[in-house]
């Protein structure tokens, strides 16, 4: 009885390539087996695969299965007739076409511009402290608040209004009995301190050093701290801010001139800070005695004040 002929979806493969006929069609066969061990017993279903089936399991069978098509492949690859596996499934695998390459491209000129803005200060700003020392803690806060109110009443006399003085910082600490450094005893308070901090905002100027020497007069015994500003702050950030942008832009015109392209718009912008640059201060400031003097009032110059204002910019560019 001669063998039923093969389906017309099976590949043929080409004359050229005897093992790869030898192999595909054996792979087939194989197939076929497998189905009819797996329908049970039937017409057609040869005696000797039913026991390998089954002492083997899918898995071996499998495995030479998978062997029969790859060396097969393998002989068909190259031939004149074989047909390309790329962007097609042949034999239940699956070939991918390649992917062509993601490409970013972007174009543009980053620069920073920098400004600066010189004013004359209209507003002084000065920190005075009142430290007073007793054996406890109550008489040294006491003592204080009667100092403090002298300063504040002195404060008032010399112009400040009520709105511009506040209080700034209190506070009150034990002081220790020094020890050699051999005494391993527990250390023991021999006094307290109190502290009160006023801050004064004084809208002339000119009058800082009075006001200065009028606190100091009346107790005031903490050197604190004298600073400029002025009142519209805001307005001359923003004027510096500006002059950085213009100064970004002229830097992206000159790049853009030299390289020989244009510059289209603003891409991105950011503010890298902006302010009065002020000499570096330190926080914590050494209590000193300040003895009142009568004599010719203490010498205060404002000098001029320095806006800074950094920016960065990327501008976009065209040919």
């Amino acid at each position: 009885m001669s063998a039923p002929a093969e389906p017309s979806r099976r590949y043929r493969p080409g004359k050229r390539s005897i093992w790869g006929r030898v192999g595909v069609g054996w792979a087939l066969r194989a197939c076929d087996y497998i189905n009819l061990g797996r329908r049970g017993d039937g017409a057609g279903k040869p005696t000797w695969w039913r026991p390998i089936t089954r002492g083997l399991g899918g898995f071996s069978v499998t495995v030479a299965v998978t062997a029969a098509v790859a060396y097969a492949s393998l002989h068909l690859v190259g031939t004149s007739n074989a047909p390309s596996l790329q962007g097609s499934t042949w034999l239940g695998v699956a070939s991918a076409a390649p992917i062509a390459p993601q490409t970013a491209t972007a174009s543009g000129i980053t620069v920073t511009g920098e400004s600066s803005v010189t004013v004359q200060p209209d507003v002084a700003y000065l920190t005075m402290g009142i430290r007073t020392e007793a054996r406890t803690a109550r008489e040294a806060t006491d003592l204080n608040a009667t100092q403090a109110n002298a300063v504040i009443d002195a404060l008032k006399r010399a112009g400040v209004p009520v709105g511009g003085i506040r209080t700034s910082g209190l506070s009150l600490n034990p002081i220790f009995t020094p020890r050699p450094p051999n005494d391993n005893r527990p250390p023991a308070i021999s006094s307290y301190e109190a502290i009160n901090q006023v801050s004064v905002t004084i809208d002339d100027i000119t009058r800082a050093g009075e006001i200065y020497d009028a606190a100091v007069n009346a107790g005031a015994n903490s050197a604190g701290r004298l600073l400029f500003g002025v009142r519209n702050e805001r307005d001359v950030t923003r004027q510096a801010l500006e002059q950085a942008a213009s100064d970004a832009r002229g830097k992206a015109d000159a790049i853009a001139s030299g390289l020989g392209i244009k510059v289209t718009g603003v891409a991105m912008a950011s503010d890298d800070g902006a302010g009065i640059v002020r000499p570096e201060t330190s926080d914590m400031v050494a209590p000193r005695a300040l003895a009142a003097s009568a004599g010719p009032p203490t010498p205060v110059q404002s000098g001029e004040l320095t806006f800074r204002a950094r920016v960065r910019v990327t501008f976009g560019t065209s040919n």
